[in-house]
């Protein structure tokens, strides 16, 4: 990193951190088609028919910030992959590349994954900044829960641990959020990339029937969002 004064560069930090370079997404989707088969082997959960699983990878990005083959994935166990310009359906679920950004959304629900360089010395060439947004009363009634979704279920804002680089010199990040989180950092680490279990998971909870009042993420739209830094 460089720090400039009037244009000219005036000290040098070196960081020793991370970025997000991977983006998985799993979600049930496509209704069974009567109450009767909803308990069945053709359904998987929740009312829905199907799993769509889809992977987002920085490494795919060329030089120029896009590729072809950024996100791939299957629905309902068929494989696709897209890239710049590229759109899937998979039953409510829609997904759309552009250049580096790409958008998975559903009546209730919207992700971002915008691919940037990283401008690192070493290690990965591209990061993804992530973020989601809550439509309508959907988070009020599904109580999310993870490193983002506890944001959304929370009546006041969150505000954790960050770490305060200095002038010059060599820093190795250290802050994970902490005091923001329930629990520790550690607590949110999964088996594999398409996983839904962790200690607060609500994936399989029934939303309630009333939504809960006076949280964040109530309103026609609400949105949480990690921008990276190393």
């Amino acid at each position: 990193m460089l720090r400039r004064r009037n244009g000219r560069v005036v000290a040098t930090l070196e960081v020793d951190g991370s970025f997000i370079t991977e983006a998985h997404l799993t979600a049930r989707v496509g209704a069974c088609p009567d109450l009767a088969q909803r308990g069945s082997s053709r359904c998987v959960g929740a009312g829905k028919k199907k799993w769509a699983n889809l992977s987002f990878w920085a490494a795919e990005l060329r030089e120029n910030n896009w590729g072809w083959r950024v996100i791939n994935g299957t629905c309902g166990g068929s494989a696709f992959a897209i890239g710049k310009g590229g759109e899937k359906r998979c039953e409510e679920l829609r997904v759309r590349m552009a250049m580096s950004q790409a958008t998975f959304e559903t009546a209730d629900w919207s992700v971002s994954v915008r691919g940037m360089p990283t401008m690192a010395t070493k290690g990965p060439e591209h990061r993804l900044d992530v973020s989601f947004s809550a439509r309508r009363d959907f988070a009020a009634r599904a109580l999310p829960h993870g490193i983002f979704g506890q944001s959304f279920s929370s009546p006041l804002p969150r505000f954790g641990k960050v770490d305060v680089y200095p002038w010059s010199g060599s820093f190795q990040t250290s802050a994970m959020a902490e005091g923001a989180l329930d629990g520790d950092a550690a607590m949110y680490e999964v088996g594999s990339r398409f996983e839904t279990r962790f200690p607060f998971s609500r994936f399989d909870a029934a939303p309630l029937a009333v939504p809960a009042a006076a949280l964040l993420g109530t309103g026609d739209l609400a949105a949480s969002a990690i921008g990276m830094r190393p």
